[in-house]
């Protein structure tokens, strides 16, 4: 992102207040600059100074953070943000300034659950975030590890699907993303702002009395940095008969280990059924695998087939049916060496 004056003279029109965190000056590695009326300060800066974990994606631009549950994103030079997924619009978007990755200190401040004020004699921004030490933790660029991070093969991985998804409207070769899903970090097999990649490997509409089935693949890792690792990965519930949870990885347990699953349509009043379809006798079908033997009955109406959907914000898992090994480079090592031995 190239800077023309314009930004230099409006973030330069008045002096730049002063922040505090915690009743001490927060570290920062450049003075903050001011944009529209609001604060910027360098983004590993602020958010690190908060307990977050940042990474920073070179060639789209774009910034994922993570504290505990909450995840933001923002990129370079658009008012878009999201906080959760839900859409963020803001007054002065995240700029490139002299070599500086600069964000808007209220809006980070508050999604990372702290309290903003400021004081316009004393031009002080005050922000007071519970347990986190005050005027920050000095802050600096952490240098991603060169170590690699494997995953072992019927791993789960949490995910939230991005996009919408119906059998009725679904084309085979259609490529959809869902984003990597965790409350804290390190607890997922990859680091916060990775989404995974997956196409959309067979379509069966719903025809009378027959549900509609997606069959759904993953094929790739995005990570924040936007490097691409090749996975083999399809749906899995997260279920307790469908996952369990060993030595702090989440992995596919019992008979999900061997079956391929698909999203079945049969009106379920948790959205959507991640299973298989046996036939018996033609008159009682059963959905089994995932579903925990689910049935319904087609002459009777019960359990009435439908289309099958995935409304965007659904949650389910990713099973890698092979392993994965990818570079670190975003010091996530450390982070998930809390929850696996690497």
């Amino acid at each position: 992102l190239v800077l023309g004056s314009g930004l230099s003279s409006v973030a330069n029109a008045q002096p730049a207040p002063q922040v505090y965190l915690n009743g001490a000056p927060l570290r920062l590695e450049s003075a903050p600059i001011q944009q529209n009326g609001r604060t910027l300060v360098p983004m590993r800066d602020i958010f690190e100074a908060l307990g977050a974990t940042v990474n920073y994606n070179a060639l789209s631009q774009s910034i994922a953070a993570q504290k505990g549950s909450t995840v933001v994103r923002m990129a370079l030079g658009t008012a878009n943000a999201t906080v959760n997924n839900l859409p963020i619009k803001l007054d002065a978007p995240a700029q490139s300034y002299y070599g500086r990755t600069m964000v808007p200190l209220r809006f980070v401040s508050e999604a990372m659950g702290a309290d903003v004020s400021f004081n316009a004699g004393t031009r002080i921004v005050s922000i007071n975030a519970a347990g986190v030490p005050a005027g920050g933790n000095g802050g600096g660029t952490q240098v991603a590890g060169i170590r690699q991070i494997s995953i072992p093969a019927q791993s789960v991985v949490p995910v939230t699907i991005d996009q919408d998804l119906s059998s009725a409207t679904a084309v085979r070769g259609q490529t959809f993303t869902a984003s990597i899903t965790s409350s804290r970090p390190g607890d997922s097999e990859f680091p916060a702002g990775t989404r995974l990649e997956g196409t959309v490997a067979g379509v069966k509409k719903r025809t009378g009395n027959e549900p509609g089935e997606l069959d759904l693949r993953f094929k790739a890792a995005i990570l924040p940095d936007g490097s691409r690792v090749q996975i083999t990965g399809d749906p899995i519930s997260l279920d307790d008969d469908s996952v369990v949870n060993s030595d702090g990885r989440i992995v596919a347990s019992g008979k999900a280990k061997n079956d391929t699953l698909k999203v079945i349509g049969i009106g379920a009043a948790g959205g959507f059924v991640i299973g298989r379809v046996l036939k018996k006798d033609g008159l009682l079908p059963s959905i089994l695998g995932a579903a925990g033997g689910l049935l319904y009955d087609k002459l009777s109406g019960k359990n009435k087939a439908a289309d099958a959907r995935i409304a965007s914000g659904s949650k389910l898992g990713v099973r890698l049916r092979s392993a994965v090994t990818y570079r670190d480079t975003t010091d996530y090592y450390n982070e998930r060496s809390n929850y696996v031995k690497l």
